[in-house]
């Protein structure tokens, strides 16, 4: 699923570029949106061009190449619901593994917003709309299973920035209110998020650096409020009294927020790097996965969010164009956008020769994991005991249960297409997958932490297994037993994998 993160990352990156030669040359100069010269709709500005030029039909002719890709990658995770639902199914089941679907929404409503007509504007409501269930179903997973912020959560839910930006261009209300919505889940989760990443050493260093996407996203999104709403408020402008009260509104409102949003992008890059740093002796005895592709995206938005906040500043400041602080916020962008399009171009090119090993996985002679509502680590989700706290010595429930139950996979047995558990995938959402022994010891971290907080008194050393033998071994507390009664319903274990069982039991 992490291929959404490729998509999002190309069609950005054409969009950057190309309003990268906009700011740049001379060949184009700003105008308001709700404009006849702006004839291409895309934010955060616009500009009418001379659209003859060498210069600007090159970039154009990337931007479109770029989009043109991303819409090839995000079929095929349209190609991947149609005919494997299932599997897809299944994904949904654990925050962990659903983390990624943000970015296939992101991805469908840059290249599809302002394109295509009314197709175009059908597939980014739905992708909108989508995108909206999903911020809401990873609220209710937290509130319910007791699971704090991440910066795995940025791309589900302070990520309708993007949708925000993108709605604007066919219902101003509509964007207004997904930007406000986004602000406000960026309030609620960047704080926490970054102090968790900070004093939890288990997360992996993939999940540290997508924290840049999250006040960048929600920066991009509350550019439209730099706009006009519609074309009548644009006209109203030509009167000076209207021009002046509307810039001096934005300068006392609409820029503070802009700084803020600006500031913690850069506290986001400085925090991202120190991660990256501390954590890669380890990253890097990890195989090549498609994890490692989640790094693309949040640099390319970070440079995004840069170009968004520069076009603001130049639009509302009172300060000349070339000031010390302006050069420097340019080349910085510049020196993003350049360093995001050649890890972009890397990652692709390793994503494009290991992508046929990762779709071949061989389960011959892999031993089947449990279904998700399987695992203790499940009824303790379920019974709330496996919660995140913002300081912890290992991985969260949620991760542990990913990798322990494996993902549902679709294979070639016996002539025909079956769906089967394996452990055999390279990762979980935007981790890499788990060695069996990281696995074994980290479960045992997380039931000696749970049965400590039950009971301080009990020593849990030497527990290594959660297979439910073991666990009438070692005489678990009733609170871990199974319930003999109806069968709860799990939010987070849907086991898609139980409708391809025969029902004479597990295969």
């Amino acid at each position: 699923s992490l291929v959404g993160s490729l998509a999002l990352a190309f069609v950005s990156l054409g969009v950057d570029w190309f309003k990268w030669y906009e700011e740049t040359f001379n060949a184009c100069h700003p105008t308001e949106y709700h404009n006849a010269a702006c004839i291409f709709t895309e934010f955060p500005g616009c500009f009418a061009c001379e659209t003859q030029r060498d210069g600007y039909q090159f970039f154009l002719r990337f931007h479109y190449l770029c989009s043109t890709i991303a819409f090839i990658l995000s079929s095929f995770l349209v190609g991947k619901i149609l005919i494997a639902f299932p599997v897809v199914r299944d994904e949904l089941a654990n925050p962990t593994t659903a983390a990624p679907l943000g970015l296939l929404c992101m991805a469908f409503e840059k290249v599809f917003a302002g394109n295509f007509g009314l197709a175009g504007m059908g597939v980014t409501y739905v992708a909108s709309a989508l995108h909206t269930a999903v911020a809401v179903w990873f609220i209710f997973i937290s509130v319910v299973y007791k699971t704090l912020p991440e910066p795995s959560w940025f791309s589900n839910t302070t990520g309708i920035g993007l949708a925000a930006a993108k709605i604007y261009l066919y219902w101003t209300g509509g964007g207004y209110f997904l930007a406000a919505f986004s602000v406000l889940l960026f309030s609620l989760f960047y704080c926490v998020a970054l102090y968790r990443i900070h004093l939890n050493d288990k997360i992996s260093a993939s999940v540290c650096w997508v924290q840049l996407s999250g006040p960048a996203v929600v920066l991009y999104g509350f550019t439209i409020f730099s706009q006009p709403g519609s074309y009548e408020d644009a006209q109203a402008l030509l009167v000076p009294e209207n021009h002046e009260h509307f810039y001096q509104v934005h300068r006392k409102f609409f820029m503070p927020i802009m700084h803020t949003l600006f500031g913690f992008c850069m506290v986001s890059m400085v925090s991202s790097l120190y991660l990256l740093s501390t954590r890669w002796k380890s990253f890097r005895e990890k195989e090549f996965s498609p994890a490692h592709v989640s790094f693309c995206a949040p640099l390319i938005s970070h440079a995004n969010a840069m170009q968004a906040y520069r076009s603001s500043l130049n639009k509302f400041s009172r300060t000349p164009s070339v000031t010390v602080f302006k050069t420097l916020l340019y080349r910085y962008w510049t020196l993003s956008l350049i360093c995001g399009t050649v890890l972009l171009f890397v990652m692709s090119w390793k994503f494009m020769v290991y992508v046929p090993s990762w779709c071949q996985i061989d389960v011959e002679d892999d031993e089947m994991p449990p279904a998700p509502d399987e695992t203790i680590v499940t009824r303790l989700l379920q019974k709330g005991e496996a919660g995140d706290s913002m300081k912890q010595n290992f991985f969260s429930a949620a991760v542990l249960q990913a990798n322990e139950s494996g993902a549902l996979v679709r294979v070639l047995q016996d002539g025909k297409m079956k769906y089967v558990r394996s452990r055999r995938m390279p990762s979980m959402g935007f981790d890499p997958v788990m060695r069996v022994s990281e696995l074994v010891s980290e479960r045992d971290r997380l039931l000696q932490h749970v049965s400590y907080a039950a009971d301080p008194s009990r020593d849990r050393e030497g527990m290594s297994s959660f297979d439910d033998v073991l666990r009438d071994t070692f005489q678990e507390p009733e609170r871990l037993r199974p319930s003999m009664g109806r069968k709860k319903l799990n939010f987070m274990s849907f086991d898609a994998s139980t409708m391809m069982r025969p029902s004479g039991g597990r295969p």
